[in-house]
Formats: C-alpha cells, sequence, structure tokens
C-alpha cells in the first residue's frame, strides 16, 4: 500500500497533513477499516500519539487531517513514526497493515519539501526510513 501525506514546518511545529492512502489490503484481501497513527519516538509520553479517524470498508481510503507535532530539542534526534492500521470488524484489535518514519531533525531543516506519496514498509525497514513513490513521468 501507499499513503499520501506532507509535512510542513511552522517555526518548531511539524504539520503533518494525512491526505489518503491507497492499495490498502487487510488479511484475506478484504477491504480495510484503516486509521494512520502518528507519533515521534522513541517516545515515552502516550499524549504525542495522535491518529486519523477511521475510514470503513475501502482500499483507498480519504483522510484529509492535519496533525501539530511541537518540536522540543530533544526531538530531534528522534523519528516521526506514521503507522497504518487495519482495525479488525469483529475484534477490538488493529493489524499493522505498513509504516515510515522521517527523522525529526532532517524534517526541521527542510530543503525539499516532503509532499506525495510513500510506500508503506514493513515494521523493521519503516521504522527507519521511508520511500517516495516515485513519480512517473
Amino acid at each position: 500500500g501507499q499513503l499520501k501525506l506532507s509535512v510542513e514546518v511552522q517555526g518548531r511545529i511539524l504539520v503533518l497533513h494525512v491526505m489518503e492512502a491507497k492499495g490498502l489490503m487487510g488479511k484475506e484481501c478484504r477491504t480495510c477499516d484503516s486509521y494512520v497513527k502518528m507519533s515521534i519516538v522513541p517516545d515515552t509520553d502516550w499524549k504525542c500519539r495522535q491518529k486519523t479517524k477511521t475510514v470503513p470498508d475501502s482500499k483507498n481510503p480519504v483522510f484529509h487531517e492535519r496533525f501539530l507535532f511541537p518540536v522540543q530539542e530533544e526531538d530531534e534526534q528522534k523519528r516521526l513514526l506514521v503507522t497504518v492500521w487495519n482495525r479488525e470488524r469483529n475484534s477490538r484489535q488493529s493489524e499493522l497493515i505498513g509504516c515510515m518514519s522521517f527523522g525529526v531533525k532532517s524534517l526541521l531543516t527542510l530543503d525539499k519539501e516532503i509532499s506525495g506519496w510513500y510506500y508503506l514498509l514493513g515494521e523493521d525497514l519503516g521504522r527507519t526510513k521511508h520511500l517516495k513513490v516515485a513519480t512517473r513521468r
């Protein structure tokens, strides 16, 4: 799957705009009830976790939600982790569809805008990097 997002910097605040996702598949290839969860990791403080609303029954959910992450100095060595989850209908559990992360320090010193489609990576890989979907010309 893929997730479309953008990150802007306003002073010491990261503004994350989660736009939409595509190609999301739950178990058994059903459509997903998906949501996106964001936090600055490693994160000892649960209150810096934020999430979108859940979009039911869609492989290509549209979120269009903005989230503000004020950045403290000690956060500069951390990463902004973005995870996409499928909420299981019959249980209260969610399964991780994929994730990606961005270095906070590199976001603050943005010379290039973070904007566009990114691949949802497996948990191990996604905790350490992000991969932009190449635009077809």
